[in-house]
């Protein structure tokens, strides 16, 4: 088992700001984190950060210093009460590219975890974390019997940064059909984009163009999300579809898969035969480390801003629209939407519309093909250069964060008019009482399992979906869009 831990680069900054105030001496705080509960590699999303003070971080009985036992009550019993995992973290001064626990660490972890398991409660793990300036090294217990050293520490900002224990071995050379790419990016960042997997909802006009960019890129993973056919309409926009899927209606995840497979084999795509509002599908995009949306209902926005800030996962959603007035054209352009965890929320930003929603829950069109004109029974107005736009700023976008080259300004929403070919970048919005990126006690940021995310919930588990993790969100969500929508 590999645990991580996820933080956003405002998070962190604060925290290492405190750690390493310039006066080489340590210093302490505790991270109240939700948790994202993988077989694999369990993820701890970091939601609130407590800098401790020498009053709370005090000179220790078996070491240099110690987190006084008051501190770890008060924020253990906060813990407890709200469902979160508590980690406490200390610096080590001096250190830069490597650090690790020492003895005095690791034997204060055997004196203190048992007993603040107890404090916290429930299956919700604890852990200890020594960082230093561009590292860090960990130990989580799930339980008593139960304990694992940290992987890594992602930090989820402009770029992406990964902390670790110690410097990681020289990437190998990079497969001869990624050389052009990697040589702006190098083999690091090549290998970085393998490790990855990509969520990509809604594989139509927009979505089948980001799966064959990942593709070429070399991402490792690509789940693929869409519950919809091949139409003869769609023939000129989906990429890879081909007039033999229109006649047999080729479910659009098995068109993209296909030719996923044949732009590069070594690339896993998982396809969805789903909807994003469906618990199982929610629950596997919840294990992604970048997701697209390319649909524009508002429910999908609804679902998927939800779990990119539940979960702590960025996220894009693009689309194209023509605004056609009394039957005559005003305007042509093409929307991209980024939502990093608490920079960028499609709520926000206005973007998910509670009476749109509503609509949506309450008639059956809402799984049908999107209606840009606003108009009954009519085709959406789609050309694939529109899409291609959309889709190639979006998967720059996750390029430039992966690789570590995303700079200031990066994550804007951004507004792209085709007739005049000029881009309009908006400022982004936070409101602190948002209900899904929120800083306020309800807010469903950074809680993971435990957030209560708008989906649809079934009578029984799919087969794909833990037993406890069914049962959570049956008992804690929403059970339709028509119910949710009356929260706004």
């Amino acid at each position: 088992m590999k645990p991580r831990l996820r933080i956003t680069d405002a998070g962190y900054k604060a925290l290492h700001a405190h750690l390493f105030p310039g006066d080489h001496d340590e210093h302490a705080a505790i991270l109240l984190a939700g948790l994202a509960s993988l077989e694999d590699s369990p993820t701890l999303l970091v939601r609130e950060v407590h800098h401790l003070d020498t009053n709370e971080f005090i000179p220790g009985e078996h070491g240099y210093r110690q987190i006084s036992a008051a501190a770890l009550a008060r924020l253990g019993s906060r813990a407890q009460a709200e469902g979160l995992a508590l980690i406490s973290c200390h610096s080590h001064p001096g250190a830069g590219e490597r650090v690790g626990l020492s003895r005095d660490d690791l034997a204060g972890h055997q004196r203190v975890f048992p007993h603040l398991l107890d404090i916290v409660g429930g299956a919700r793990p604890v852990g200890g974390i020594a960082f230093g300036e561009a590292s860090a090294d960990g130990e989580i217990w799930i339980d008593r019997d139960r304990r694992f050293r940290l992987d890594r520490v992602d930090v989820i900002g402009d770029s992406l940064q990964r902390l670790y224990a110690r410097p990681r071995p020289g990437s190998v050379n990079a497969d001869p059909r990624f050389d052009r790419q990697a040589r702006m990016f190098g083999g690091e960042g090549q290998e970085l984009l393998s490790e990855m997997t990509a969520a990509v909802i809604g594989l139509g006009g927009g979505g089948s163009i980001v799966s064959e960019q990942l593709a070429h890129l070399g991402v490792g993973r690509i789940l693929g999300i869409d519950f919809d056919c091949v139409e003869a309409h769609n023939l000129s926009r989906i990429v890879g579809a081909v007039s033999s899927d229109a006649r047999r209606h080729r479910k659009k995840v098995k068109v993209a898969r296909r030719l996923a497979r044949r732009i590069n084999p070594a690339t896993e795509f998982r396809a969805v035969d789903g909807d994003i509002a469906d618990p199982d599908v929610a629950v596997q995009i919840s294990q992604c480390d970048f997701i697209f949306l390319c649909t524009d209902t508002i429910s999908s926005r609804l679902v998927a801003n939800a779990i990119a800030q539940a979960y702590l996962i960025p996220m894009v959603q693009i689309g194209a629209k023509v605004d056609r007035p009394n039957d005559q054209i005003s305007s042509v352009y093409v929307a991209v939407r980024p939502s990093f965890p608490r920079h960028g929320c499609l709520d926000c930003a206005g973007m998910i519309d509670p009476i749109a929603l509503r609509q949506e829950a309450a008639t059956k069109e809402e799984r049908a093909a999107q209606n840009y004109l606003n108009l009954p029974d009519v085709i959406d107005p789609s050309v694939v250069t529109l899409n291609a736009v959309a889709a190639s700023a979006a998967t720059n976008l996750m390029l430039m964060y992966a690789v570590g080259m995303g700079q200031r300004g990066h994550r804007s929403h951004r507004l792209f008019d085709a007739r005049s070919g000029s881009w309009l970048f908006l400022e982004g919005r936070q409101d602190s009482s948002c209900l899904w990126c929120g800083t306020e006690a309800a807010s469903r940021f950074g809680r993971g399992d435990g957030a209560r995310l708008p989906v649809r919930i079934a009578t029984s588990p799919p087969s794909s979906m833990p037993r406890h993790l069914f049962e959570h969100l049956r008992s804690a969500s929403r059970s339709t869009f028509g119910a949710a929508a009356q929260r706004f």
